[in-house]
C-alpha cells in the first residue's frame, strides 16, 4: 500500500470504529480458540516474546491467531495470513504469519529505514492508544526493512516520525514469511489505566506477479481495499496499562470507547436495522424536522421504506443520511411525492448523491450517523408527515409476508365493510389486495389498500366471498387468508373506470406472464426510460421516481432520434440495464405523416417485443404536445392515436403523457421556449401520466390467482 493522504480529520476519527466479533476472555497460555475479525481482548503477559522474526516463542500462543482476509469481505484471502498481538507492562508486540509457497518471488528490494516499503511485499500496522493524540502506522517487509509514520491533527502519515520500534523478518523457503514488531507503549499514545480500548488494524500485501494479480489482507473488514480507513479499523479492548517509569506515564483523561456498527439481524435474506411502528415528522420554525440516530456502515444495498401522508401542504417526504466519513449529507435527488393518502416509498441508499454540489453518487464506505427528515416551510407552518411501518434494511428482499388474519366482512350503507390483523414481514407490508368472488366461487381482485382495512362496494347483490394477501415494499406476495362470507343486501352503482384502467382490464393477464418470464434475469424493481432528448434530460428521471415511489429509474435519452433508432438501440440498453420495466416515449422526431406512422407503429411495436422477450414489461406513452400556435397540436394528435389503437390491440399498457398535456393548462408553462422540450410543469405532467399508468400495471402484478 502506498501513503494515500488520510481523508478525515481526527476529530471525526476520534468518533467511529468498525466492529466484529467478541473473542474469549483474557488468556495468559494454553490452547487458543479461533478468532474473529476485527474485535478481540487484549492478552496481557507478564514479558514479551524476544523479536528474532519467528513466532517460535511459546509467548506468542498466549494470543489467538487473528485471521486476515478479504479486505471488504468476511471470506478469507488467497494464501492464509494471521498476527498474534500481545501486550505487556511496557511495549507492544505484534506478529504476522503470511504463507508463501514461492517465497522466490517475495518481492523485498527495500532495505533502509523509511524506504518504501510499501512497494514490496509487506506487512503493515495501524494502532493507536488514544486517537485525539494521533495514529501510528508500521510498514515491514519480509527482509526486516521498515518504514514508520504518524498522522496527528492536520499533518498525515509524516515520515518524519521515528520510533523506537524492533523489527525482524524471517522466510521460510516455499512455505511462509513471517514478521515481529515490538514498540514501547509511551511511543504509541498510551496512557496508564485499566481496561482501554485501542484501535488497531493489520494487514498484508503482496503484490503482483506474472499473471497473478496483487492481493491485499486486513484484519478488519473495511469499506475499500485502501488501509487508511480509521473509521473501520478493529479494536482490541480490555487493555491495561500499569504506571511505570520505564514505560507509561502519562496521564489523560478516559478514551470514549469507540461505538460498535450496528450489525442489524438477519430475517428473509436481509439485514434490518431498524424498524418503527409509527413516526410523525412535525413542522417547527425551519420546516419538517426529524432525526433518528444510527451508526450504520456502508451504502451498498441499504434502503429505507414506509408508508407516508402528507397534511397541511407537505408535498415530499424528503430524507437524507449523514455519512460521516465524508462528512457531508447523502440524499435522493429525487424526492417521493406524497398526499393525503397512504402510500409506500423506498429509497435506495446506494443510489443517493452528496450534498456538495458535485452530482457524486455516494460511496460505498460510508459511516452513516443518522437518518434525517425534513421539509420546507409551509405557509400556514402546519405541515406534517405521517410515517408507518418504516424500516432500515440492506438487501434485496425476496421473503413475502405472512398470511392477514381474522379477516372480518360485514354489510353497511357504504358497502361492505373489511377489516383483518395485519400481516408480518421480514421487512414491512406496504399493500394489502382484495379479491372478491361471488355465486359461481371465481376470486377477482377489486381494490388494496395500505391499511388493515377496505371498503368495497359490490356490482351485484347476494352472496360475496372475500379472502386478503399482503404484499411487501418489493412486491412479494403473501398467502391469501382466510375466505370471509358475507349477504350483500344491495348493488352498488361502480365508478366509471379511467382509461388507465380500463387498458388494465386487457393487459393483467399479458403483463403477469411477461413479469414471471423475467424473474431471475431482470433487476427487480429497476424502471429504464426510454426516448429521446425529452427523456435524456437529468430532470426527467428525476420526475418519474419521485412519482412512482417505489423504483429505481434510469433514463437511456437520444437527442434528435426517432423511433427506428429506438428499435435499434433497446436491445443493447435492455442489456446493460436488465430493468423489469421499460417506459418508452419515442416519436417527437418523427414525421407525422399519415404515410410515415404505420412505420413508427411498427417500430414501437418491434421495442416492446424486444422487451417482453427479455422479461422486461414494457409501457408506452403518448408524446406531449409540440409547439404553441395549434391548441390542438393536430399531428401529435393523429400520432397518438395510432399509439393509443396499437397498445390496445397488442395488450401493451399506456401512458397518456399527450392527454394530461392537454388538460394540463397554459401550454406555455409547460414547454420551454422551443415548443418541444420540458418546463418543470412539463416534467410533473409527464411524471404524473406515468405514475397513473404504472400504479395500473402494480395492480395486475400484486395480485395470486
Amino acid at each position: 500500500m502506498g501513503r494515500a493522504v488520510l481523508a478525515r480529520t481526527l476529530a471525526a476519527l476520534a468518533l467511529s470504529w468498525a466492529g466484529g466479533g467478541l473473542l474469549a476472555g483474557e488468556r495468559a497460555a494454553g490452547p487458543a480458540p479461533v478468532a474473529k475479525r476485527g474485535l478481540a481482548q487484549a492478552v496481557i503477559v507478564e514479558k514479551g516474546p524476544e523479536i528474532d522474526g519467528t513466532l517460535r516463542s511459546p509467548v506468542w500462543q498466549a494470543c489467538p491467531p487473528l485471521p486476515l482476509g478479504e479486505c471488504t469481505t468476511a471470506k478469507p484471502g488467497p494464501l492464509a495470513t494471521t498476527a498474534r498481538v500481545l501486550f505487556d507492562a511496557t511495549h507492544l508486540y505484534v506478529g504476522f504469519d503470511c504463507t508463501e509457497p514461492d517465497t522466490a518471488g517475495l518481492k523485498q528490494d527495500v532495505a533502509e529505514r523509511d524506504g518504501k516499503v510499501w512497494e514490496d511485499d509487506g506487512v503493515e500496522v495501524f494502532v493507536t492508544g488514544d486517537p485525539r493524540e494521533g495514529y501510528f502506522h508500521f510498514i515491514a517487509n519480509p527482509r526486516g526493512a521498515f518504514a514508520d509514520a504518524v498522522t496527528r491533527g492536520s499533518r498525515r502519515d509524516d515520515a518524519s516520525w521515528n520510533s523506537t520500534a524492533a523489527v525482524k523478518a524471517c522466510v521460510v523457503p516455499n512455505e511462509r514469511w513471517t514478521v515481529t514488531l515490538a514498540v514501547p507503549l509511551k511511543e504509541l499514545a498510551a496512557c496508564v489505566g485499566e481496561n482501554q480500548t485501542w484501535v488497531m488494524n493489520l494487514n498484508r500485501t503482496r503484490p503482483a506477479r506474472g499473471n497473478t494479480p496483487a492481493a491485499e489482507w486486513s484484519w478488519a473488514i473495511l469499506g475499500s481495499n485502501d488501509y487508511h480507513q480509521v473509521l473501520d479499523y478493529g479494536r482490541i479492548e480490555g487493555v491495561r496499562i500499569p504506571r511505570r517509569e520505564d514505560g507509561v506515564t502519562r496521564q489523560a483523561p478516559p478514551v470514549p470507547p469507540p461505538p460498535l456498527y450496528e450489525q442489524g439481524r438477519e430475517d428473509g435474506g436481509v439485514t434490518v436495522y431498524h424498524r418503527f411502528d409509527e413516526m410523525t415528522v412535525p413542522e417547527d420554525r425551519d420546516g419538517l424536522a426529524k432525526t433518528v440516530e444510527l451508526l450504520i456502515r456502508d451504502s451498498d444495498g441499504l434502503k429505507v421504506a414506509f408508508l407516508a401522508r402528507a397534511k397541511g401542504g407537505v408535498r415530499t417526504a424528503a430524507l437524507n443520511l449523514y455519512d460521516g466519513r465524508s462528512g457531508d449529507n447523502t440524499t435522493s435527488d429525487a424526492y417521493r411525492w406524497m398526499d393525503a393518502q397512504w402510500r409506500p416509498v423506498l429509497y435506495r441508499c446506494d443510489r443517493f448523491l452528496y450534498n456538495d454540489g458535485m452530482n457524486r453518487m455516494v460511496a460505498r464506505a460510508t459511516s452513516y450517523r443518522n437518518l434525517r427528515f425534513h421539509g420546507a416551510k409551509t405557509p400556514d407552518g402546519k405541515g406534517l408527515l405521517e410515517l408507518r411501518r418504516l424500516v432500515i434494511y440492506r438487501g434485496d428482499d425476496a421473503s413475502g409476508p405472512t398470511a392477514p388474519a381474522n379477516l372480518a366482512a360485514g354489510s353497511a350503507t357504504e358497502g361492505v365493510l373489511l377489516s383483518w390483523k395485519e400481516a408480518t414481514d421480514n421487512v414491512g407490508v406496504a399493500t394489502y389486495v382484495v379479491s372478491c368472488a361471488g355465486d359461481d366461487g371465481k376470486f377477482a381482485k377489486v381494490g388494496q389498500s395500505c391499511e388493515p382495512a377496505f371498503v368495497d362496494k359490490p356490482a351485484v347483490a347476494g352472496r360475496s366471498s372475500y379472502r386478503v394477501l399482503a404484499a411487501d415494499f418489493q412486491g412479494n406476495l403473501g398467502p391469501w387468508s382466510e375466505v370471509a362470507r358475507v349477504d350483500v343486501p344491495r348493488a352498488f352503482e361502480p365508478p366509471v373506470p379511467g382509461a388507465e384502467e380500463r387498458d388494465r382490464l386487457a393487459y393483467a393477464e399479458k403483463v403477469r406472464a411477461i413479469a414471471a418470464a423475467g424473474a431471475g434475469k431482470v433487476v427487480r424493481d429497476r424502471v429504464l426510460c426510454l426516448g429521446d432528448s425529452i427523456t435524456g434530460a437529468t430532470n426527467y428521471r428525476r420526475y418519474v421516481e419521485s412519482a412512482l415511489g417505489l423504483y429505481d429509474v434510469w433514463a437511456r435519452g437520444y437527442e434528435a432520434q426517432r423511433t427506428d433508432f429506438g428499435r435499434r438501440k433497446i436491445d443493447e440498453d435492455l442489456k446493460e440495464v436488465r430493468p423489469e420495466f421499460c417506459l418508452v416515449m419515442l416519436g417527437t422526431n418523427n414525421s407525422k405523416a399519415a404515410k410515415d406512422i404505420p412505420a413508427a407503429m411498427e417500430d414501437l411495436l418491434a421495442i416492446a417485443a424486444s422487451c417482453e422477450k427479455a422479461g422486461t414489461v414494457p409501457v408506452i406513452a403518448t408524446i406531449p404536445p409540440r409547439g404553441f400556435d395549434d391548441p390542438k397540436s393536430a399531428p401529435e394528435a393523429g400520432y397518438n392515436d395510432a399509439v393509443m389503437k396499437m397498445c390496445r390491440e397488442n395488450k401493451i399498457p399506456t401512458a397518456y403523457v399527450f392527454e394530461a398535456f392537454q388538460g394540463g393548462g397554459d401550454r406555455r408553462k409547460l414547454l420551454a421556449g422551443d415548443g418541444v422540450h420540458l418546463e418543470s410543469g412539463g416534467w410533473e405532467v409527464t411524471a404524473r401520466a406515468w405514475q397513473a399508468a404504472m400504479a395500473q400495471v402494480r395492480f395486475a402484478l400484486l395480485d395470486r390467482l
